[in-house]
């Protein structure tokens, strides 16, 4: 079982999405670094950025690079 710690790179694909938006928050407040991908920017992904998440308008696999993990919205076909 994979074991983070506070500092490593965590990025979520659909970190737009009410659910993946809180657990991207829960990691922040945490001390992990987020980054993290949408379709479009929102008032969650705002809110994201403001608080020191970096969020891509779009998906792309280069935005994986260097992640300890990668969580992907149920969301995302």
């Amino acid at each position: 079982m994979l074991q983070l710690v506070p500092g490593q790179h965590v990025h979520l694909v659909g970190i737009g999405g009410t659910g993946l938006s809180a657990i991207a928050r829960i990691l922040l407040e945490q001390g992990y670094h987020i980054t993290g991908s949408d379709r479009s920017r929102n008032v969650f992904t705002e809110a994201l950025e403001a608080d020191g998440a970096i969020v891509y308008e779009g998906h792309d696999p280069t935005h994986v690079i260097g992640a300890e993990m990668v969580i992907i919205s149920s969301a995302i076909p």
